[in-house]
């Protein structure tokens, strides 16, 4: 049984995605060879980041575009008092899109032309057409554990939430599945009684159930099932070897990259394999190489949200809060107050 209080299950999930997305930024791009070949040893810590990676010039514990847009969502949703609409979402990604530290660096070319649009800018066809083909990525996913936070055990209107919240910027099935997935998981690991075990189930139901509610609402793409991608990931992660096994398993059999299903089952391998534990989920996710950051925050929120603020070093909050300009312990609280209200209003889903 998971002890922590809920305010500490959210803290711990906003400092797991934080953190996971401020150490991979230091080693997105390379591989697990590379990493360590530049910094001569795995990862453990915030790290300055090269000079060749996108996130060049960061300092240790700043966040990229995956963190910052989903606490800029986060907070306008606290904002509008717990609604979680398409035009909420609109006004977040607009707000960030006006902090060139965080967007003008690291956004993705979906979410950038999502964004253009909703500003009122007028899109070449020939520019909409080019993007087309990379469509089903992890820009939506990378963003979403907060809903969850917002749902704690509604895993159903966490998956709903979640669906909303991916179709501003990425209109696919399968992104809605991978968001799903990340929100239905984090949902439930808030609960008091969620292990490693129903979180994974929670978030295959959430990537099958979002996978449903894609064909209906979304745009068909090609690829692979997230569900039957989770499944594999999972597999290798409660399997046998040692950590640093399955870490190539994962990223040589799922896969570190942009692609929906690659990243967001390799974030639930990642988790699995660390048995929850936080620090082993991100460590092994942001030495892994690629799109390490992606799937460090990812997999980081949700071990987080298991595992509550106490698995983390003392000084990545205050250090992610003091760099970033961001109020992560207020915004646990503000998280968990909207929560209650959202109870207390009797959220329901409609599909």
């Amino acid at each position: 049984m998971n002890v922590y209080s809920l305010n500490d299950r959210i803290l711990g999930c906003l400092i797991g995605a934080g953190a996971g997305d401020a150490m991979g930024a230091a080693t997105e791009s390379r591989t697990t060879e590379q990493i360590l070949q530049y910094f001569g040893h795995k990862v453990t810590d915030f790290e300055v980041t090269p000079m060749d990676t996108f996130a060049k010039g960061n300092q240790p514990g700043q966040a990229t575009d995956d963190f910052s847009s989903a606490y800029f969502i986060t907070r306008h949703i606290i904002d509008h008092d717990g609604e979680i609409t398409s035009e909420v979402v609109k006004e977040a990604l607009i707000d960030w899109s006006e902090h060139p530290i965080f967007f003008d660096r690291f956004a993705g070319p979906t979410t950038r032309m999502a964004i253009r649009r909703y500003k009122g800018e007028e899109i070449p066809e020939s520019d909409a057409i080019q993007l087309l083909p990379r469509q089903a990525t992890n820009g939506a996913a990378m963003k979403i554990a907060p809903i969850g936070l917002f749902n704690p055990g509604n895993v159903d209107q966490a998956i709903y939430d979640a669906a909303v919240v991916t179709m501003v910027t990425h209109d696919n099935y399968l992104a809605i599945s991978g968001g799903s997935a990340v929100a239905a998981a984090v949902a439930e690991a808030v609960t008091p009684d969620a292990d490693v075990y129903s979180i994974i189930q929670a978030g295959i139901y959430g990537a099958k159930e979002g996978a449903r509610i894609g064909r209906k609402i979304g745009r068909d793409v090609a690829g692979p099932s997230v569900v039957k991608r989770i499944e594999m990931a999972v597999d290798i992660g409660l399997g046998k070897g040692t950590q640093e096994e399955k870490m190539v398993e994962i990223a040589e059999r799922i896969g570190m990259g942009l692609h929906v299903a690659e990243a967001i089952p390799s974030a639930f391998g990642f988790f699995a394999a660390g048995s929850g534990n936080p620090m082993d989920a991100i460590i092994g996710a942001v030495n892994a190489g690629y799109d390490t950051d992606t799937v460090a925050t990812m997999a980081g929120a949700m071990a987080g949200a298991l595992s509550g603020s106490a698995a983390f070093p003392e000084h990545f909050l205050p250090t992610m809060e003091k760099i970033n300009g961001f109020e992560i312990r207020k915004t646990a609280d503000d998280v968990e107050w909207i929560a209650g209200i959202r109870q207390k209003r009797g959220e329901q889903n409609v599909r």
